[in-house]
This record gives structure tokens, C-alpha cells and sequence, in this order.
């Protein structure tokens, strides 16, 4: 079990510690299937922990070139190795590995060092490789094959979830777990039933938006084309669409619309609090704020 050292960061122990000396923080994303880290080549990764072969000894070169690109326009590119890759008490031998020499802005600002993915290998930007996901469940490494994810709001110990590999902790959540079929067996894709605004004291109001939707852990924004960005806002009082910043609302969203947003997935609504859709403060503008 992987413990979270801080909202949506997860601390991944990599690299044999015993060898390299320190742990490697990377984002577990779910909406990409590449590992990657900062190299030593890297002269805009200076914040960042940078791989060293010499302190591996199960470092293998490999050295093609690889690159990868995110929906938010961030980017990381570089060339590939080989190594062992370790989280908790689950150590995959000889995964390829890419070594970044340059990244964008959003990165080089980041705390972390990189991305581990947990997509199958269709997705990898490196062609014919097998990702991390998919060499932990063709080689048997999990109990079951599966991995289950557990996010909280940060608490004073800087607690915000767990990874959990080869199996469910059912101590985690009421109820039953809805099952659903993947849409595309590249992503986490699934199919979205519907979307629905649910404000305490009026009622239900349901939005025209449903279709394929990808679960991504690597992000925290709700990513939608633009028709159905502007039938979402429509529940959100005083909700706009700027020129400069995209769609902001008033910070005080929850206090002026109160209730929730429900997802309905495989005939179940999973709701999340309209305070939780607020965004942080747009600077210069008082008392807006981004929209999720």
C-alpha cells in the first residue's frame, strides 16, 4: 500500500532505495502509460531529484529517443533505459524507462519528478512497449489483478489517500462497487450515463452530457469539449466563460448554489459537492474563481 504525502501526489519509492539513497516522487497517472523521470542531462529539471546510473545497478541502457505530450499542453522528452522499478512491497524488474533532458514549463515548476502511468501499453508514447500496468499483471506480480485508488480531502498529517496494488480495501467505502465495462481497452475509459446538478431545496436538473469519459488520477480538472463545458456551467449561477481566463465562477459557489454534481456511472450517481468545484483564485478578479 502506497501512502499519499499530499493532495493528488503520491511519493513512489524507486530505483532500489538501498542503492540509490532516496525516494523519486512521481505522479500515478492513469491517463498515460509511460515512466519517466528527470535525467542528469536535464539542465531546466534543477529542482528536481535526477537519475544517476551509476548509483543502480540494475540500470540497463537502452537509449532511444522518446517524448511525450498531455492534454494540457506540458511535454517531457529525452531517451529511454531500462531499470527496476519499486513501489512499497511490489518491485517490477526491467521496465523501460524514459529519461527526461527537457521539459516543459508546467513541469520544471512542478514537485514532481516525474509520471509513472498506469495505462496499458496501446497508450505508451514509446512504440512496442509494455508499460508498467500491464508488465505488473502479464507477469503475475499482484494477488488479483487489479489496483484500487483511495482519495481524501488532506488532513493535518498531509494525508490525502492511498494506492492500493492487487487488491480492494473494502474498510475504504460503504455499499457495493459498481462495476462498468471499459470503452477502450487503452485508457480507463468508460461510458458516462449522464450528468446531473442536484441543488439542496429545488431538485434535479439534468444536463445533456453523457458519452465516453476517461478516469484520470494525473489530473484534478473535469476536461469537456466546449458545447458541453457551457450546458455543465449552466447549473452554476453567474458562472462565465472568459476570454482571458475560461470558465470562473464565484468562489462562493456552494454558499450561492447549494447541493452537488452527480456522475451517473453504470446506472449509479456519484456525487461531488459543488465546493469541490471550485478552482483557485483568478488574481485580479475578487471573488472569482477557476471552475474545475
Amino acid at each position: 500500500m502506497l501512502d499519499v504525502p499530499g493532495k493528488w501526489l503520491q511519493a513512489v519509492e524507486k530505483l532500489p532505495v538501498k542503492e540509490y539513497g532516496f525516494g523519486i516522487e512521481l505522479d500515478l497517472d492513469t491517463g498515460s502509460g509511460d515512466v519517466w523521470l528527470a535525467g542528469q542531462q536535464c539542465q531546466v529539471c534543477s529542482r528536481h531529484k535526477k537519475f544517476n546510473p551509476s548509483k543502480s545497478s540494475t540500470y540497463k541502457a537502452e537509449g532511444r529517443k522518446w517524448g511525450i505530450s498531455y492534454g494540457d499542453g506540458s511535454f517531457a522528452a529525452g531517451y529511454t533505459i531500462r531499470d527496476t522499478v519499486k513501489i512499497g512491497n511490489l518491485t517490477v524488474p526491467n521496465q523501460v524507462i524514459g529519461l527526461a533532458t527537457n521539459e516543459s514549463h508546467a513541469y520544471q515548476v512542478d514537485t514532481v519528478d516525474g509520471l509513472l502511468g498506469l495505462s496499458y501499453s496501446g497508450v505508451s508514447f514509446i512504440p512496442g512497449v509494455t508499460t508498467f500496468l500491464d508488465n505488473i499483471v502479464e507477469n503475475s506480480y499482484l494477488k488479483e489483478p487489479i489496483f484500487s485508488v483511495y482519495i481524501k480531502e488532506k488532513d493535518e498529517n498531509d494525508y490525502a489517500g492511498e494506492y492500493l496494488f492487487g487488491d480492494i480495501d473494502r474498510s475504504r467505502f460503504s455499499g457495493e462497487l459498481t462495476w462498468v465495462p471499459l470503452h477502450q481497452p487503452k485508457f480507463w475509459e468508460i461510458m458516462l450515463d449522464g450528468v446531473s446538478f442536484n441543488v439542496d431545496g429545488i431538485g434535479k436538473e439534468v444536463m445533456d452530457i453523457r458519452g465516453p469519459a476517461i478516469i484520470d488520477t494525473g489530473t484534478t480538472l473535469i476536461v469537456m469539449n466546449d458545447e458541453q463545458a457551457t450546458e455543465f456551467h449552466r447549473g452554476i449561477p453567474m458562472a462565465e466563460n472568459s476570454d482571458i481566463y475560461g470558465w470562473i465562477m464565484p468562489c462562493n459557489a456552494d454558499q450561492v448554489v447549494p447541493g452537488n454534481l452527480s456522475f451517473t456511472i453504470g446506472g449509479n450517481d456519484f456525487s461531488v459537492p459543488i465546493k469541490n468545484l471550485v478552482r483557485e483564485p483568478v488574481k485580479g478578479l475578487d471573488g472569482w474563481c477557476f471552475s474545475a
